[in-house]
């Protein structure tokens, strides 16, 4: 904002440039601390353990594979505690930012209990409607949301580009002119095109897109009668699908 105006004295012009300077320090400081803490990296790990320890306890409480219900109750449970802590042992480096009093509830409570003790019918609503249901929201959701974003930041860029184009066509007219908006708006185009390319909006919409879709193709496959093994498969399957995307998020930022 500060360089559209041609400034003329020499005062004017070393306390733009000490401005410019501040700003551009400032602004690298702030990249080499997020650099160092890697506050990005923490929350995609801190995402990567919560959907795992989720998707373990659905597994868990549906009485699917590795926790069926025909399992006696002190092994399954054993087993569960077991595969916690060899994911809590997976991201142990997350212990250091993890509130402790977030974390201090039992592994086990009396409601996942409550939940392997249903019938297999009442098994099966339950799930269909608090986890299939609840993520195809939720993706769903998440692809309209990134789609917008990616709608929103490309008008920017386009408006941008189109305000440059007048600015220049002003000068031309103008040439003695002060002001000079060109510098302006092909700066907040270039960032805002910067920013698309950072974000992946477009990628992120498609990717919720898909889990979308791949879920409701799982909602539909629920329409018949289960075995208990067939509906163990039947979550097990279902808890792949749905920790696909973010083990892909992981796999990207370890890359």
């Amino acid at each position: 904002m500060i360089s559209i105006y041609n400034y003329q004295t020499e005062e004017s012009k070393t306390f733009i440039y000490v401005i410019s300077g501040l700003m551009l320090l400032f602004a690298m400081l702030i990249s080499i601390i997020l650099k160092a803490k890697k506050y990005e990296d923490t929350w995609y790990r801190g995402r990567a353990l919560a959907e795992s320890c989720k998707t373990l306890t659905w597994r868990f409480i549906m009485c699917s594979e590795f926790f069926e219900n025909n399992i006696p109750a002190e092994e399954s449970d054993q087993r569960f505690i077991k595969r916690i802590k060899e994911i809590n042992n997976e991201f142990a480096d997350l212990n250091e930012v993890i509130s402790a009093k977030k974390i201090n509830a039992p592994i086990i409570t009396e409601e996942m209990r409550k939940i392997r003790g249903l019938s297999l019918n009442k098994r099966k609503e339950y799930y269909l409607e608090n986890r299939i249901e609840n993520q195809i929201q939720w993706y769903s959701s998440k692809a309209d949301n990134n789609k917008s974003k990616y709608e929103n930041w490309f008008s920017l860029v386009i408006i941008c580009q189109f305000l440059a184009l007048i600015s220049i066509g002003y000068l031309i007219k103008y040439p003695m002119s002060d002001f000079n908006l060109v510098g302006l708006f092909s700066t907040v185009s270039a960032s805002g095109f910067s920013w698309l390319q950072l974000k992946k909006y477009q990628e992120n919409k498609e990717a919720y897109t898909t889990a979308t879709s791949e879920l409701n193709l799982i909602k539909a496959e629920a329409n018949k009668n289960f075995s208990d093994e067939e509906f163990s498969k039947y979550v097990l399957d279902s808890e792949n699908a749905m920790s696909r995307e973010h083990t892909m998020w992981l796999a990207q930022k370890r890359m």
